[in-house]
């Protein structure tokens, strides 16, 4: 057996605190990724990027967001912990 790892960004500390109230409601509504309650979900950042970019409005404050996101990678990102 080989044991892996990897580097992880959680979703939670991308999220500006403003967010929170109307934020997770919006990008996880037809998701293309898992929002069912495992420990860890991860998801690559671009892929997170592109699914929020669907979802976000063309403000400055998202757009910030976006390329803070997209800045990352293939960095994966934990969705749920």
């Amino acid at each position: 057996m080989k044991v892996q790892s990897c580097q992880f960004v959680s979703a939670t500390d991308l999220v500006p605190k403003r967010w929170q109230g109307w934020f997770w409601e919006t990008i996880s509504n037809d998701a293309p990724f898992s929002w069912g309650d495992n420990n860890r979900s991860m998801v690559t950042a671009s892929s997170f990027a592109d699914h929020c970019q669907q979802r976000l409005d063309d403000s400055l404050s998202a757009k910030r967001f976006l390329n803070k996101v997209r800045s990352l990678g293939e960095m994966y990102i934990d969705l749920e912990s």
